[in-house]
């Protein structure tokens, strides 16, 4: 008999260690899952839950050669972290009752930070970037330490932002990293901006060989691409010269 109120299963052993607990979702872009995916492959995490709700939508995700419910919870070995992520948007209906039993859940792993990881949409392809945090003061400071600014007025929507309402009021620190993205490409640049802080201010060793070389690929492209319409317009532009001198 399936539950009406949101269930976290747990399916494989962890031992919490105070960890950092990492959310990425599917919100007005893809970001936060793009970044959390990145991290669990890299870090080599294994999932240790899953949540069950009727505000999920019913599908199957096939991943890592195994089929797995769309809304996983991963960790690691040292128990010091988690990444918690989920492929299908959720119900607006269903936001406060998911949230709600996530940080009661939460709450009794202790953990040090909670950081949702959120995109800001923009057009094109984006040669820089400034990664940008909602979070209280004292943290704020350290984090403009490494070049994160204020996101100043912001609204976190979405099961990332109901997490955080959540929290607040309980023993439990969260914020909120995001960074421009392009709506109209894969924009590896933006998970490259966001890792970069993540190992910068909260000590993770995530690699980025690989994000680097996808920005270089697509930066080379872009050129390419730039480079062939430059040429196709001066030949018009010659060809029309040429053909008033016989007019």
């Amino acid at each position: 008999m399936y539950h009406a109120d949101p269930q976290i299963v747990e399916i494989d052993k962890f031992t919490p260690n105070n960890p950092l607990v990492i959310l990425g979702f599917v919100e007005s872009t893809t970001l936060g899952l793009l970044t959390s995916s990145y991290i669990i492959e890299q870090l080599q995490l294994h999932q240790i839950a899953q949540i069950k709700s009727v505000h999920i939508p019913p599908v199957t995700v096939f991943v890592g050669g195994k089929m797995r419910t769309p809304f996983r919870i991963y960790g690691n070995k040292d128990g010091t972290l988690m990444v918690i992520t989920c492929e299908v948007p959720i119900d607006d209906e269903g936001l406060y009752e998911i949230s709600s039993v996530l940080v009661k859940w939460l709450e009794g792993i202790n953990p040090s930070q909670i950081i949702v990881i959120d995109g800001i949409p923009a057009k094109g392809l984006l040669d820089k970037r400034t990664v940008y945090a909602a979070a209280e003061p004292a943290l704020m400071k350290r984090l403009a330490g490494i070049g994160v600014e204020s996101a100043g007025s912001a609204i976190i929507s979405g099961i990332g932002g109901a997490l955080m309402n959540e929290s607040i009021g309980k023993k439990i620190s969260s914020l909120s990293l995001m960074t421009e993205t392009s709506i109209d490409i894969p924009d590896p640049g933006a998970v490259l901006s966001i890792v970069e802080v993540l190992n910068k201010g909260f000590g993770l060793k995530i690699g980025t060989d690989i994000l680097e070389e996808s920005v270089k690929k697509l930066h080379e492209q872009a050129n390419d691409i730039i480079e062939k319409f430059n040429q196709i317009q001066k030949d018009k532009t010659q060809k029309s010269s040429e053909q008033s001198m016989f007019v």
